[in-house]
Protein backbone atom coordinates (compact mmCIF):
# COMPACT_ATOMS: atom_id res chain seq x y z
CA UNK A 1 0.00 0.00 0.00
CA UNK A 2 1.76 3.20 -1.20
CA UNK A 3 1.40 6.85 -0.22
CA UNK A 4 2.03 8.91 2.86
CA UNK A 5 0.94 7.95 6.32
CA UNK A 6 -1.82 10.54 6.12
CA UNK A 7 -3.21 9.03 2.90
CA UNK A 8 -3.07 5.52 4.30
CA UNK A 9 -4.96 6.61 7.44
CA UNK A 10 -7.55 8.42 5.31
CA UNK A 11 -8.14 5.31 3.16
CA UNK A 12 -8.57 3.07 6.22
CA UNK A 13 -11.07 5.54 7.75
CA UNK A 14 -13.12 5.67 4.53
CA UNK A 15 -13.16 1.85 4.38
CA UNK A 16 -14.55 1.51 7.93
CA UNK A 17 -17.13 4.23 7.25
CA UNK A 18 -18.35 2.27 4.21
CA UNK A 19 -18.49 -0.98 6.20
CA UNK A 20 -20.49 0.73 8.95
CA UNK A 21 -23.03 1.94 6.41
CA UNK A 22 -23.25 -1.55 4.88
CA UNK A 23 -23.87 -3.15 8.29
CA UNK A 24 -26.79 -0.76 8.81
CA UNK A 25 -28.57 -1.76 5.59
CA UNK A 26 -27.85 -5.51 5.68
CA UNK A 27 -30.84 -6.29 8.03
CA UNK A 28 -33.12 -4.38 5.66
CA UNK A 29 -31.83 -6.40 2.71
CA UNK A 30 -32.52 -9.73 4.45
CA UNK A 31 -35.96 -8.53 5.60
CA UNK A 32 -36.90 -7.69 2.03
CA UNK A 33 -35.67 -11.07 0.85
CA UNK A 34 -37.89 -12.78 3.41
CA UNK A 35 -40.91 -10.71 2.42
CA UNK A 36 -40.36 -11.42 -1.27
CA UNK A 37 -41.15 -15.17 -0.79
CA UNK A 38 -44.49 -15.17 -2.69
CA UNK A 39 -45.36 -11.98 -0.76
CA UNK A 40 -46.38 -14.14 2.27
CA UNK A 41 -45.08 -13.67 5.82
CA UNK A 42 -43.08 -16.58 7.26
CA UNK A 43 -45.29 -18.46 9.72
CA UNK A 44 -46.12 -22.00 10.86
CA UNK A 45 -48.89 -23.61 8.84
CA UNK A 46 -52.02 -24.68 10.78
CA UNK A 47 -52.67 -28.40 11.19
CA UNK A 48 -56.32 -29.39 11.07
CA UNK A 49 -57.62 -32.39 13.03
CA UNK A 50 -58.72 -35.06 10.55
CA UNK A 51 -60.39 -38.48 10.82
CA UNK A 52 -60.51 -41.86 9.12
CA UNK A 53 -63.12 -44.55 9.86
CA UNK A 54 -63.58 -48.30 9.40
CA UNK A 55 -65.72 -51.17 10.66
CA UNK A 56 -63.43 -54.11 11.35
CA UNK A 57 -66.28 -56.15 12.81
CA UNK A 58 -69.72 -55.83 11.27
CA UNK A 59 -72.87 -57.90 10.99
CA UNK A 60 -76.12 -55.93 10.93
CA UNK A 61 -74.19 -53.18 9.15
CA UNK A 62 -72.92 -54.72 5.93
CA UNK A 63 -69.96 -52.43 5.15
CA UNK A 64 -68.15 -49.20 5.84
CA UNK A 65 -70.35 -47.77 3.07
CA UNK A 66 -73.20 -47.49 5.61
CA UNK A 67 -71.15 -45.22 7.86
CA UNK A 68 -69.95 -43.25 4.85
CA UNK A 69 -73.57 -42.72 3.83
CA UNK A 70 -74.76 -41.55 7.25
CA UNK A 71 -71.73 -40.09 9.00
CA UNK A 72 -70.97 -40.27 12.70
CA UNK A 73 -70.80 -38.00 15.75
CA UNK A 74 -67.49 -37.33 17.48
CA UNK A 75 -66.55 -36.14 20.96
CA UNK A 76 -63.05 -35.35 22.08
CA UNK A 77 -60.49 -33.02 23.53
CA UNK A 78 -57.72 -32.86 26.08
CA UNK A 79 -57.56 -32.41 29.84
CA UNK A 80 -59.79 -29.51 30.81
CA UNK A 81 -60.89 -28.68 27.25
CA UNK A 82 -63.79 -30.14 25.23
CA UNK A 83 -62.98 -29.58 21.53
CA UNK A 84 -65.63 -31.82 19.91
CA UNK A 85 -69.10 -32.24 21.42
CA UNK A 86 -71.30 -34.42 19.18
CA UNK A 87 -69.78 -32.81 16.06
CA UNK A 88 -71.12 -34.54 12.94
CA UNK A 89 -68.48 -35.94 10.58
CA UNK A 90 -69.53 -36.84 7.03
CA UNK A 91 -67.90 -38.50 4.04
CA UNK A 92 -67.40 -36.32 0.99
CA UNK A 93 -65.23 -36.87 -2.12
CA UNK A 94 -63.09 -39.52 -0.48
CA UNK A 95 -62.48 -37.72 2.83
CA UNK A 96 -64.14 -37.29 6.24
CA UNK A 97 -65.09 -33.65 6.81
CA UNK A 98 -66.86 -31.54 9.43
CA UNK A 99 -67.84 -27.90 9.88
CA UNK A 100 -65.46 -25.36 11.45
CA UNK A 101 -62.26 -27.47 11.34
CA UNK A 102 -60.32 -27.65 14.58
CA UNK A 103 -56.54 -27.15 14.80
CA UNK A 104 -54.15 -29.43 16.68
CA UNK A 105 -52.48 -28.08 19.77
CA UNK A 106 -49.53 -29.52 21.67
CA UNK A 107 -51.71 -31.66 23.96
CA UNK A 108 -52.72 -35.31 24.36
CA UNK A 109 -56.24 -35.90 22.99
CA UNK A 110 -58.97 -38.49 23.61
CA UNK A 111 -61.66 -39.19 20.99
CA UNK A 112 -64.95 -41.09 20.93
CA UNK A 113 -67.29 -41.54 17.96
CA UNK A 114 -70.80 -42.98 17.70
CA UNK A 115 -72.75 -44.27 14.70
CA UNK A 116 -75.44 -43.37 13.69
CA UNK A 117 -74.67 -39.66 13.87
CA UNK A 118 -76.95 -37.85 16.31
CA UNK A 119 -76.84 -34.78 18.46
CA UNK A 120 -75.87 -34.98 22.13
CA UNK A 121 -79.44 -34.47 23.35
CA UNK A 122 -80.75 -37.48 21.41
CA UNK A 123 -78.17 -39.87 22.85
CA UNK A 124 -77.74 -38.11 26.21
CA UNK A 125 -74.05 -38.74 25.59
CA UNK A 126 -71.58 -37.38 28.11
CA UNK A 127 -67.90 -37.43 27.19
CA UNK A 128 -65.41 -36.77 29.95
CA UNK A 129 -62.29 -35.54 28.17
CA UNK A 130 -59.96 -35.88 31.12
CA UNK A 131 -58.07 -38.64 32.90
CA UNK A 132 -61.27 -40.73 33.17
CA UNK A 133 -61.32 -41.08 29.37
CA UNK A 134 -64.87 -42.42 29.40
CA UNK A 135 -68.00 -42.39 27.27
CA UNK A 136 -71.49 -42.86 28.63
CA UNK A 137 -74.74 -43.09 26.65
CA UNK A 138 -77.79 -43.01 28.86
CA UNK A 139 -81.36 -44.10 28.16
CA UNK A 140 -80.67 -46.02 24.95
CA UNK A 141 -83.49 -48.26 23.71
CA UNK A 142 -82.78 -51.21 21.42
CA UNK A 143 -86.46 -51.17 20.40
CA UNK A 144 -85.47 -48.41 17.94
CA UNK A 145 -83.70 -51.06 15.86
CA UNK A 146 -80.52 -48.93 15.76
CA UNK A 147 -77.28 -50.85 15.54
CA UNK A 148 -75.25 -48.68 17.90
CA UNK A 149 -71.53 -48.58 17.04
CA UNK A 150 -68.73 -46.99 19.06
CA UNK A 151 -65.11 -46.15 18.24
CA UNK A 152 -62.46 -44.70 20.49
CA UNK A 153 -58.90 -43.44 20.10
CA UNK A 154 -57.05 -42.35 23.23
CA UNK A 155 -53.79 -40.59 24.04
CA UNK A 156 -53.36 -39.03 20.60
CA UNK A 157 -50.30 -36.78 20.42
CA UNK A 158 -51.44 -33.42 19.07
CA UNK A 159 -47.87 -32.33 18.32
CA UNK A 160 -47.55 -35.07 15.70
CA UNK A 161 -50.70 -33.96 13.84
CA UNK A 162 -51.92 -37.50 13.04
CA UNK A 163 -55.07 -38.58 11.26
CA UNK A 164 -57.33 -40.00 13.99
CA UNK A 165 -58.18 -43.60 13.05
CA UNK A 166 -61.62 -44.71 14.31
CA UNK A 167 -62.39 -48.44 14.33
CA UNK A 168 -66.11 -48.91 15.01
CA UNK A 169 -67.40 -51.87 17.01
CA UNK A 170 -70.86 -53.01 18.08
CA UNK A 171 -72.07 -52.06 21.53
CA UNK A 172 -75.00 -54.51 21.41
CA UNK A 173 -75.35 -58.30 21.49
CA UNK A 174 -76.51 -60.10 18.38
CA UNK A 175 -78.68 -63.20 18.81
CA UNK A 176 -79.67 -65.78 16.20
CA UNK A 177 -82.05 -68.70 16.77
CA UNK A 178 -81.64 -71.95 14.84
CA UNK A 179 -83.98 -74.95 15.12
CA UNK A 180 -83.75 -78.63 14.23
CA UNK A 181 -86.04 -81.58 14.95
CA UNK A 182 -84.99 -84.34 17.30
CA UNK A 183 -83.81 -87.64 15.82
CA UNK A 184 -86.74 -89.28 17.63
CA UNK A 185 -89.00 -87.39 15.22
CA UNK A 186 -87.02 -88.26 12.08
CA UNK A 187 -90.05 -89.86 10.41
CA UNK A 188 -92.46 -87.14 11.52
CA UNK A 189 -93.26 -83.79 9.89
CA UNK A 190 -92.73 -80.71 12.05
CA UNK A 191 -93.71 -77.35 10.53
CA UNK A 192 -92.78 -74.20 12.44
CA UNK A 193 -95.39 -71.42 12.55
CA UNK A 194 -94.01 -69.01 15.21
CA UNK A 195 -90.70 -68.34 17.00
CA UNK A 196 -90.45 -65.72 19.74
CA UNK A 197 -88.15 -64.59 22.51
CA UNK A 198 -89.77 -63.17 25.67
CA UNK A 199 -88.46 -61.39 28.73
CA UNK A 200 -85.60 -59.17 27.51
CA UNK A 201 -84.97 -55.63 28.70
CA UNK A 202 -84.49 -53.06 25.94
CA UNK A 203 -83.51 -49.86 27.81
CA UNK A 204 -80.30 -49.08 29.63
CA UNK A 205 -77.04 -47.14 29.85
CA UNK A 206 -73.83 -47.88 27.95
CA UNK A 207 -70.53 -47.08 29.68
CA UNK A 208 -67.04 -47.33 28.20
CA UNK A 209 -63.84 -46.85 30.18
CA UNK A 210 -60.29 -48.05 29.45
CA UNK A 211 -60.80 -50.76 32.08
CA UNK A 212 -64.37 -51.95 31.43
CA UNK A 213 -67.20 -51.85 28.90
CA UNK A 214 -70.68 -52.57 30.20
CA UNK A 215 -74.42 -51.89 30.03
CA UNK A 216 -76.59 -51.08 33.04
CA UNK A 217 -80.16 -52.36 32.65
CA UNK A 218 -83.08 -50.11 33.46
CA UNK A 219 -85.07 -52.74 35.39
CA UNK A 220 -88.02 -50.39 36.04
CA UNK A 221 -89.30 -51.19 32.53
CA UNK A 222 -91.51 -54.12 31.57
CA UNK A 223 -89.72 -56.99 29.80
CA UNK A 224 -90.16 -57.04 26.05
CA UNK A 225 -90.45 -59.59 23.24
CA UNK A 226 -89.41 -60.11 19.64
CA UNK A 227 -90.02 -62.75 17.01
CA UNK A 228 -91.75 -63.75 13.80
CA UNK A 229 -94.64 -65.76 12.36
CA UNK A 230 -93.85 -68.25 9.60
CA UNK A 231 -95.84 -69.99 6.88
CA UNK A 232 -95.16 -73.56 8.04
CA UNK A 233 -91.42 -73.92 7.64
CA UNK A 234 -90.51 -77.61 7.69
CA UNK A 235 -87.86 -78.82 10.13
CA UNK A 236 -85.37 -81.60 9.58
CA UNK A 237 -82.51 -82.87 11.71
CA UNK A 238 -80.18 -80.15 10.36
CA UNK A 239 -80.24 -76.69 11.95
CA UNK A 240 -82.25 -74.00 10.17
CA UNK A 241 -82.15 -70.29 10.98
CA UNK A 242 -85.43 -68.67 12.10
CA UNK A 243 -84.51 -65.44 13.91
CA UNK A 244 -81.47 -63.67 12.48
CA UNK A 245 -79.18 -61.12 14.14
CA UNK A 246 -81.59 -59.71 16.70
CA UNK A 247 -80.07 -56.59 18.27
CA UNK A 248 -80.31 -56.90 22.06
CA UNK A 249 -78.95 -54.95 24.98
CA UNK A 250 -76.21 -56.87 26.82
CA UNK A 251 -77.75 -58.12 30.09
CA UNK A 252 -77.75 -61.08 32.46
CA UNK A 253 -79.68 -64.13 31.26
CA UNK A 254 -80.63 -66.72 33.87
CA UNK A 255 -83.87 -68.50 34.80
CA UNK A 256 -84.14 -66.94 38.27
CA UNK A 257 -83.08 -63.30 38.10
CA UNK A 258 -83.55 -62.42 34.42
CA UNK A 259 -85.27 -65.25 32.52
CA UNK A 260 -85.47 -65.10 28.72
CA UNK A 261 -87.84 -67.61 27.15
CA UNK A 262 -87.85 -69.22 23.72
CA UNK A 263 -91.38 -69.96 22.45
CA UNK A 264 -91.88 -72.21 19.42
CA UNK A 265 -95.28 -72.93 17.85
CA UNK A 266 -95.61 -75.74 15.29
CA UNK A 267 -97.85 -78.27 13.57
CA UNK A 268 -96.91 -81.95 13.96
CA UNK A 269 -97.79 -84.83 11.63
CA UNK A 270 -97.07 -88.30 12.99
CA UNK A 271 -95.10 -90.39 10.53
CA UNK A 272 -96.91 -93.50 9.24
CA UNK A 273 -100.25 -92.47 10.75
CA UNK A 274 -100.82 -89.27 8.84
CA UNK A 275 -102.40 -87.71 11.92
CA UNK A 276 -101.77 -83.97 12.21
CA UNK A 277 -101.74 -82.21 15.57
CA UNK A 278 -101.94 -78.44 15.16
CA UNK A 279 -100.94 -75.46 17.25
CA UNK A 280 -98.42 -77.13 19.51
CA UNK A 281 -96.37 -74.77 21.69
CA UNK A 282 -93.06 -75.51 23.41
CA UNK A 283 -91.48 -73.10 25.90
CA UNK A 284 -87.98 -73.17 27.36
CA UNK A 285 -85.58 -70.81 29.14
CA UNK A 286 -82.50 -69.82 27.20
CA UNK A 287 -79.43 -71.50 28.72
CA UNK A 288 -77.45 -69.33 31.13
CA UNK A 289 -74.11 -70.74 30.01
CA UNK A 290 -73.21 -67.66 27.95
CA UNK A 291 -73.32 -63.92 28.66
CA UNK A 292 -74.80 -61.27 26.42
CA UNK A 293 -71.79 -58.98 25.96
CA UNK A 294 -71.04 -55.99 23.69
CA UNK A 295 -69.73 -56.85 20.23
CA UNK A 296 -70.63 -60.54 20.64
CA UNK A 297 -72.90 -62.68 18.50
CA UNK A 298 -74.63 -65.69 20.08
CA UNK A 299 -76.15 -68.47 18.00
CA UNK A 300 -78.65 -70.54 20.00
CA UNK A 301 -79.33 -73.99 18.54
CA UNK A 302 -82.56 -75.52 19.81
CA UNK A 303 -83.70 -79.09 19.23
CA UNK A 304 -87.46 -79.65 19.01
CA UNK A 305 -88.77 -82.99 20.24
CA UNK A 306 -92.42 -82.87 19.25
CA UNK A 307 -94.94 -82.74 22.11
CA UNK A 308 -92.13 -83.06 24.66
CA UNK A 309 -89.55 -80.31 25.08
CA UNK A 310 -86.86 -78.02 23.73
CA UNK A 311 -83.24 -78.90 24.37
CA UNK A 312 -80.24 -76.75 23.49
CA UNK A 313 -76.91 -77.62 21.99
CA UNK A 314 -73.93 -75.56 23.22
CA UNK A 315 -74.47 -71.96 22.02
CA UNK A 316 -71.91 -70.60 19.56
CA UNK A 317 -70.37 -67.29 20.72
CA UNK A 318 -68.23 -65.20 18.39
CA UNK A 319 -67.24 -61.63 17.62
CA UNK A 320 -69.26 -60.09 14.82
CA UNK A 321 -67.14 -60.80 11.75
CA UNK A 322 -67.26 -58.84 8.51
CA UNK A 323 -68.22 -61.94 6.54
CA UNK A 324 -71.47 -62.14 8.49
CA UNK A 325 -74.20 -59.89 7.12
CA UNK A 326 -77.90 -59.83 7.82
CA UNK A 327 -80.99 -57.81 8.58
CA UNK A 328 -82.31 -56.26 11.75
CA UNK A 329 -85.34 -57.50 13.69
CA UNK A 330 -87.17 -54.78 15.62
CA UNK A 331 -87.99 -55.46 19.27
CA UNK A 332 -91.56 -54.58 20.23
Amino acid sequence: MGGSAQEILKNITNFFLQMKHLLKILPLIFLCLACSNDDEPMQEKTRNIGFSADVKQSRAIAAIADIQAGGFSVWGGFTGTQVFDARKVTYNSGAWVYDNPEVWTFNEYNFHAVYPAVDAAAYNAVIVADDNQQLKITGFDTATGIDLLHATELNVDGSAAPLVGLNFKHTLTGVTIELAKHSNNAADAINITQVYLLGMYTKGDYTWTPDAVYWTVDDTQDPSYTGSTFDKVALDTNYKEFLSDILLMPQPVDPEDNPVVLVVAYDFTIGGLGETIKDNVLISYLPESVKWEPNKHIKYRAIIEAQKNITFATPIVESWGSEQVGGTIIIK
